[in-house]
Formats: C-alpha cells, sequence, structure tokens
C-alpha cells in the first residue's frame, strides 16, 4: 500500500471513530424505559365452544390452566359435541394465571392468541374440574398439580 492510501485510511477510521464517539455522547446513558406489561383483569363472559381445545369468553380465545384435550383425535368431533350439549353459552367468570389459579408460577400468562386462565360457573365450581370429572379433558399434574382429574 502506498503511503497516499495509508494516509486516506486512517482519515476515514478517525472520521468514522469520531462520529460513533458523537452519537455515544449524545445518549443519556439511562437505558430506555421497559415498555408496560399489559394486566389482565377477570373477565366475565359467555363460554363458546368452537371446539374442544378452541374455547373463548367474551370474544377472547382461552386455554384452562392445568386441563387440556390429550385423547386421540378421532374422538375430538364427539367431545366437542358433547361439551356444547352441556356447556355451551354457560356464564363463567375468568381470572388469568397469575390472580390465584392452580397453575400460578408454573405457565405462562399466554399461550399464543390465547390467555390461559381458571373459570369459574355462578356457582363456584372450576369449569377446568367439572371437564376433567367429565373426562372431556385431562388435567395436567406438571401445570396444576393434583387440582385436575388425569386421564
Amino acid at each position: 500500500m502506498s503511503f497516499r492510501k495509508i494516509g486516506l485510511l486512517a482519515l476515514v477510521v478517525l472520521v468514522f471513530t469520531v462520529g460513533f464517539m458523537a452519537i455515544i455522547m449524545q445518549q443519556k446513558g439511562a437505558p430506555p424505559p421497559p415498555k408496560p406489561v399489559a394486566v389482565v383483569q377477570p373477565f366475565d363472559g359467555k363460554l363458546n365452544i368452537q371446539a374442544i381445545d378452541d374455547l373463548r369468553v367474551g370474544g377472547r380465545k382461552i386455554l384452562l390452566c392445568g386441563a387440556a384435550f390429550t385423547k386421540p383425535q378421532a374422538l375430538r368431533q364427539l367431545i366437542t359435541q358433547a361439551a356444547r350439549r352441556d356447556y355451551q353459552g354457560l356464564a363463567v367468570t375468568c381470572k388469568p394465571v397469575g390472580a390465584g389459579t392452580p397453575c400460578d408460577g408454573k405457565v405462562a400468562s399466554r399461550f399464543g392468541d390465547a390467555l390461559v386462565v381458571q373459570c369459574l360457573t355462578p356457582d363456584g365450581a372450576d369449569l377446568a374440574a367439572r371437564l376433567t370429572q367429565g373426562g372431556m379433558l385431562c388435567g395436567q399434574p406438571a401445570q396444576a398439580g393434583d387440582a385436575y382429574k388425569p386421564c
């Protein structure tokens, strides 16, 4: 390399370094404030059963904490029909994980676009307990301990 190219390269590096340092010095040193986390409050609504593994309350997609459909897919339609017959339109109050559910500290409050919740009927019965006792869903001990009947 010629002396002229080395000098030009050194000048470019110097300009880049000065510009980079100017950007760093303009920042105030404090990190940006954290984004606020949306806290979901308990909500009420009518249970809408699209499928046994696609439940909605008040237009919100939900997953019942501690209970899941783990049976063969061949039974999905039959169990969906039974759940609709027994529970479609039932008024429930749902509280998200973290608000005193059997799954607190064991699962996230969201799974994809669904809220993970515990739903209670007007008489205080736990919907997941009813569905697991009826054999429609299976209790998930890793999520809720022995709160719900496993398959």
